[in-house]
């Protein structure tokens, strides 16, 4: 490459501080580490990749598939997650660049989050705690997630992490809605529900645990699922926004339709001021919805191992070798 003929074949990793021990590793084997923002658009990022050899993207940026061809010494392109479609475009034809990610490394930080945001809408953790730091008391009860039904869409290595946790420390009622059959979960005292409408029909919870497949399955969540889910009910998506359409979440929000709504991320990364929000959204929390900096991969643990399998990858190229967690277009 290009690159190597100037020195150290530099590598690019945005979002969170890489952990010390994989850049040690990447160091000890003749890389050049720098960081970049996580938050930077396409642009910023080809400015940032310049001359580069290798690229880890942990931040919120998103790249199209013409932007890699702007980038002529780049060899390698690994997401941190599973996920990478909702952030990097592959190219349309055959391309020199390995394309890698790190599949199911942070399954569990995810069902823990989508557990945790589950409680918090529940148990009304924030909204109780919003209003105490108003000024004002309340004591109403709220329901409870022990006994309750919930409906877990997408049974993947998240949605199924995420039943055990529920049914083992609640026992809740776990139905779920998969877009393939999943015969092996038939000893499990889960449900399967026969569609997506359905779930949120038979739920009191629905937890969106299922990959954002870009241009495939945008707003696939309507309001005719969020009318079926009812408003004594309440949505949570750790998987990403753009899987539920925000005008009906919108709508549904503001009628009462359902109790309450959370998401991890947001349609724009960064979130904009309440007052700027084209989805109209963002003036509903903390009441009527909670939303987190898209952190529910981003656990110690998880965030270790995914920057192992990213060293993995990166090394595996660097020897011409093709990286052990490739994706394919």
């Amino acid at each position: 490459m290009n690159s190597s003929a100037r020195g150290p074949r530099r590598v690019v990793i945005t979002g969170a501080p890489f952990p010390e021990p994989s850049v040690r590793a990447l160091h000890e084997a003749g890389f050049d580490v720098t960081a970049a923002p996580g938050d930077l658009d396409e642009e910023g990022v080809i400015k940032a990749l310049d001359g580069a050899w290798g690229y880890v993207l942990g931040g919120s940026e998103r790249l199209s598939a013409e932007a890699w061809e702007r980038l002529p010494d780049l060899a390698v392109a690994c997401f941190l997650g599973t996920g990478y479609a909702s952030f990097m475009e592959l190219p349309a034809h055959p391309s020199p660049l390995h394309f890698a990610n790190t599949p199911h490394a942070n399954a569990v930080a995810v069902a823990e989050m989508s557990l945790a945001h589950i409680l918090d809408l529940v148990r009304a953790v924030t909204r109780t705690g919003t209003e105490v730091a108003a000024g004002r008391w309340s004591e109403r009860a709220t329901p409870s997630l022990a006994g309750a039904r919930l409906g877990i869409a997408g049974m993947g290595h998240i949605g199924r992490e995420l039943a055990r946790m529920a049914h083992a420390a609640f026992g809740t009622e776990i139905l779920y809605w998969n877009r393939t059959s999943r015969p092996e979960l038939a000893a499990l005292p889960y449900k399967a529900v026969d569609s997506l409408v359905d779930l949120f029909r038979s739920a009191d919870v629905v937890s969106l645990n299922f990959a954002h497949e870009p241009g495939v399955n945008d707003g696939v969540v309507t309001f005719e699922h969020l009318e079926a889910l009812g408003p004594s009910g309440h949505l949570v998506n750790c998987s990403r926004a753009e899987l539920v359409d925000p005008a009906a979440l919108r709508s549904a929000l503001a009628e009462g339709t359902i109790a309450g709504a959370s998401i991890d991320g947001y349609y724009t990364e960064p979130t904009p001021a309440p007052a700027d929000d084209p989805h109209g959204l963002l003036a509903f929390a903390p009441t009527r919805l909670l939303v987190t900096p898209h952190s529910g991969f981003h656990s110690t643990q998880a965030m270790a191992r995914m920057a192992e399998m990213a060293v993995e990858n990166l090394l595996a190229v660097g020897r011409g070798e093709n990286p052990p967690y490739t994706v394919t277009g």
